[in-house]
């Protein structure tokens, strides 16, 4: 039988949510997953021109809200349609949002024009997670530069933030995900909580890799593994500057490609923020021309597969066939591994760079 599950994913201002959305849907499309997102409506207006500023903030809450409730219809409806059992649609934002930036008076009135009610609401959704904007607690993450519709200063993400807050704190499925960490376990910990709640297995982000060997007896072992569904993953590096790195990718997975694009600045010796965004087949090609010519494309077949609890990626590069790299998620760093009999380890390389794909698009060989 199948399962749509609709999950917010809201908060202040740069909090994280672009690079949520681009992790989500290549996670959960890794684990089995059917994924839909369902992009920011007021962003989409901003960025088309029409805006709080060329007509007020009331007025404005009108358009943004017509197109988030035609946007949900369009992705419940693409959802019923798509193939496979298990369906999320990832939202960014949803109808609560609209009321952090209006009275409640005012929030009221609007959800009447669209025939709604405020109790109603939160049954449109099953989960939220509330993404804390940097501007509390990471302020030196704060930042315009992946969102051209962002215009509040770090005081007014703030307020925002807790608006926001306050208006979702009726739902039975809040989560909150602040700045105690860095930004990478961040990310993590908001994908480990949309995992609990769905019941299936948490993602961890500590992993062990491996450099196999791979021939066809192996290959033919895997696929009878109840294994997920193959995805190639085409990725390239872009010209940049020092402190810098910059690549799109794109990954193709049962006849269906996505297109991303990734930036990790370097912050200090042993920080880094990374962001990711999701892109259009467009704005993908727009990039291709900076690509860096000294790094050489990375281009894997993956094999993912989920043995004794563990989930294994198990990567093929176009460069050298003979060998693989597996790589296997832990709960911990003392798990113990019983990785499949039939898969030969030529060494263990978790801590090595030079098989990391940075490195492995400037040699090109293991």
């Amino acid at each position: 039988m199948k399962t749509i599950k609709r999950i917010v994913f809201t908060g202040g201002p740069c909090g994280g949510k672009t690079t949520f959305a681009s992790r989500a849907q290549e996670v959960f499309a890794e684990h089995g997953y059917r994924v839909i997102i369902d992009n920011e409506s007021a962003t989409d207006l901003i960025s088309g021109g029409i805006s709080p500023a060329t007509m007020g903030m009331y007025e404005f809450q009108k358009y943004v809200i017509d197109l988030q409730l035609k946007k949900e219809e369009l992705c419940l409806k693409a959802a019923q349609n798509i193939e496979g059992d298990k369906v999320l649609i990832f939202m960014d934002r949803g109808l609560f949002d609209d009321k952090g930036y209006v009275s409640d008076e005012e929030f009221s009135q609007l959800l009447s024009e669209f025939g709604l009610k405020e109790e109603e609401v939160n049954d449109r959704y099953d989960m939220v997670l509330h993404l804390v904007t940097s501007a509390k607690g990471a302020e030196e993450a704060y930042t315009f530069a992946n969102n051209a519709a962002r215009y509040e200063t770090i005081d007014q993400a703030r307020a925002v933030d807790d608006r926001t807050l306050e208006c979702w704190q009726t739902h039975p499925n809040l989560v909150v995900i602040g700045n105690e960490t860095d930004f990478e376990w961040k990310i993590t910990r908001a994908m480990q909580a949309v995992f609990a709640y769905l019941g299936d297995e948490k993602p961890v982000e500590i992993f062990k890799k491996y450099l196999v060997e791979n021939n066809e007896e192996v290959t033919g072992k895997l696929d009878e593994e109840n294994r997920l569904p193959d995805i190639h993953i085409y990725q390239r590096y872009l010209k940049s500057v020092p402190g810098v790195e910059k690549r799109i990718r794109l990954r193709e997975k049962g006849g269906t490609t996505h297109y991303y694009y990734s930036e990790a600045n370097i912050i200090s010796a042993d920080k880094r923020y990374k962001t990711d965004k999701i892109l259009s087949e467009k704005q993908y090609r727009d990039y291709v021309k900076d690509i860096d010519p000294d790094l050489m494309p990375i281009d894997i077949n993956r094999k993912a597969f989920i043995k004794e609890g563990h989930f294994y990626k198990y990567d093929v590069f176009s460069f050298d066939k003979s060998k693989a790299l597996l790589s296997v998620q832990i709960p911990d760093a003392e798990a113990e591994i019983h990785l499949p009999s039939y898969i030969k380890v030529i060494k263990d390389v978790s801590d090595d760079v030079n098989y990391k794909n940075y490195y492995l698009a400037k040699s090109h060989k293991f």
